[in-house]
């Protein structure tokens, strides 16, 4: 069986990370401006919480919790994403080998 290099999965991990810490940051701004825009960063927020939600509904990583519980979700939910993009990575890899 071949060998799938962990690096790429923490790529997609800290790219994820990067992204989601962006929309976070932004959406606390805009909301602290009172801007109409929080509405789309709060719909990017939700999409991204969308893997942890779907174990339990009532666990968004942005959850008003202590600090070590967010980061904890956080992480969580980037993992979840991140196991998923790289199946997809994977699965589309495959197919375009099994096309040559």
């Amino acid at each position: 069986m071949e060998k799938y290099k962990l690096k790429y999965l923490i790529y997609i991990f800290l790219a994820l990370m990067a992204i989601q810490f962006v929309i976070g940051l932004v959406d606390i701004l805009l909301s602290k401006a009172d801007s109409d825009l929080t509405s789309i960063t709060s719909l990017l927020i939700s999409i991204c919480s969308i893997p942890l939600s779907l174990i339990n509904s009532k666990l968004p990583f942005f959850v008003s919790e202590n600090l070590f519980m967010v980061l904890i979700y956080w992480a969580i939910n980037l993992t979840i994403q991140s196991v998923f993009v790289y199946g997809v990575l994977l699965v589309i890899q495959k197919m375009k080998q099994s096309n040559k």
